[in-house]
């Protein structure tokens, strides 16, 4: 039942051939008898599934809800529960013969803590399409701990511009802390990637940013700041900026690969690929980078990244060579 790839929070429990439901909620019983726990619950999302409606109970597969939005309501805090969306055909090289040509088209805000929204498709592929619901949308907003997003490719669609998810504080009482964005891939269609602001402890990696308008992962130098925050495994390619974390502290970026045409063609790439200035004592470890050792000219390790003061890089990969300073 589950993809190649894509992690569940407790494993699925076979459990009696037969659930009777709750007389009068469509989609209460499941004659499949999948549940995940006692206690956690597996929403269906699709809407391209026929006469789906967000009227429904939502854990029978045959009787899935149109949005994530509606599943969400239905979600409990740190029960375990996961969104299960479905995969659809609304990709841009899609076949249209092929049918389920909706896609997510939705603005959601996550303040259920400890809910996952997985995209039922395997890790590396495409993922499900999500796109915003209107102009410049961010298509998922986090406003809660123990979030995780998986599975999904993030475009503009039918829309001009769109940010993907931000994880953020909500100004009172609501932090986006713990988050985990994995195995998603965001187009060049997209403005921001991921945003951070006053979100500790998050995980970012197994992901695919294609030549992202501003920025794959932002950090707004006048917001406040994310801390803690592991980034790694990630492949950017071709960014305006890979990773624009400016106000980063106490956190890893290891491992990713930075391809920049503009560093690869030995022009002006000012902090087109790593930037923490601002923040404080990171650590930037055995990244691959399209650019030459510090030498110092355009497009070089110095122009095409900058270290917070109190950064340590280690061992970071040029093209021509091991870099073993922090870039100025």
């Amino acid at each position: 039942m589950t993809a190649d790839g894509v992690n569940w929070n407790s494993p699925l429990v076979r459990l009696p051939p037969w659930f009777p439901g709750q007389m009068g909620v469509p989609g209460s019983d499941s004659i499949d008898g999948l549940r995940q726990s006692c206690e956690g619950k597996i929403f269906y999302v699709d809407p391209n599934y026929p006469g789906v409606s967000d009227q429904r109970d939502g854990t029978n597969p045959q009787d899935p809800l149109r949005t994530v939005g509606a599943a969400l309501t239905k979600c409990r805090p740190y029960r375990d529960d996961v969104i299960a969306v479905m995969q659809n055909n609304a990709w841009t090289f899609g076949t249209p013969n092929d049918g389920q040509l909706l896609p997510i088209a939705e603005q959601v805000t996550v303040t259920v803590p400890g809910v996952r929204i997985v995209g039922i498709a395997n890790a590396g592929t495409l993922g499900v399409l999500w796109t915003p619901s209107a102009n410049a949308g961010t298509c998922i907003r986090i406003h809660a701990l123990d979030v995780t997003v998986e599975g999904f490719t993030f475009d503009e669609g039918a829309f001009a511009g769109c940010n993907a998810i931000s994880v953020l504080w909500n100004g009172t009482t609501a932090f986006g802390d713990n988050a985990v964005i994995r195995n998603c891939l965001f187009t060049g269609d997209v403005d921001i990637a991921i945003q951070l602001e006053f979100a500790w402890y998050c995980n970012i990696y197994n992901n695919f940013f294609q030549q992202v308008d501003i920025a794959g992962i932002y950090l707004d130098p006048a917001g406040s700041g994310a801390d803690y925050c592991n980034i790694y495994n990630n492949w950017f390619q071709d960014c305006v900026a890979a990773i624009s974390a400016r106000g980063l502290d106490n956190s890893r970026i290891a491992n990713n690969t930075i391809y920049n045409a503009n560093a690869q063609g030995a022009a002006v790439a000012t902090n087109e690929g790593i930037d923490t200035t601002g923040g404080r004592q990171n650590i930037v470890i055995d990244n691959y980078f399209s650019c030459l050792l510090p030498v110092p000219a355009n497009g070089d390790y110095d122009d095409l990244n900058t270290a917070a003061a109190t950064d340590s890089w280690i061992g970071n990969h040029c093209s021509n060579g091991l870099a073993i300073t922090s870039p100025t």
